[in-house]
């Protein structure tokens, strides 16, 4: 089966509505917090990186090709949106459901160990998001110090 490539518009098109979407869960992840005491230790909290990487896939959609630096930008601060959701579940405070799986007695079900379990590879992802939004970050600052070497140039 041929694969056919969405036109600009489409891509266009299609990008809008994913940042909509986005903007959406954002929305949504702030009007959920409004009520909340302590807002960062909330589990909805997590619904804000998670709009955010959302949005920014969206937009990277959206733009044409051409803005090469643009869309490295908006490439690091998707991956960066993603790897602080993964932080906040694994490290930030509250109950994600993951920290809530150790026991001190020395007695552990198998719902522990589960608990346990997800929350130790769930760590090795956050570690993972960590090292490719700092990748990509390195090279975000590499294209501009190239493109200010062949601008002195000149």
């Amino acid at each position: 089966m041929a694969k056919k490539k969405l036109s600009s518009g489409q891509s266009s098109a299609l990008g809008f509505a994913v940042l909509v979407v986005g903007l959406g869960v954002v929305a949504l992840g702030l009007h959920l917090l409004e009520p909340k005491a302590d807002k960062f230790a909330a589990g909805e909290f997590a619904l804000l990186p998670v709009g955010l990487t959302i949005a920014f896939g969206g937009t990277l959609l959206a733009l044409p090709q051409s803005l090469g630096r643009t869309r490295s930008l908006l490439a690091a601060l998707m991956i960066t949106a993603l790897a602080a959701a993964a932080n906040w579940i694994v490290f930030g405070p509250g109950d994600s459901g993951l920290r809530n799986g150790f026991s001190l007695s020395g007695v552990h079900s198998p719902m522990q160990t589960s608990h346990m379990l997800g929350r130790i590879l769930f760590g090795i992802a956050a570690v993972l998001a960590d090292l490719l939004a700092l990748w990509a970050w390195v090279r975000f600052l590499v294209s501009l110090g190239g493109a200010a070497a062949t601008a002195s140039r000149r």
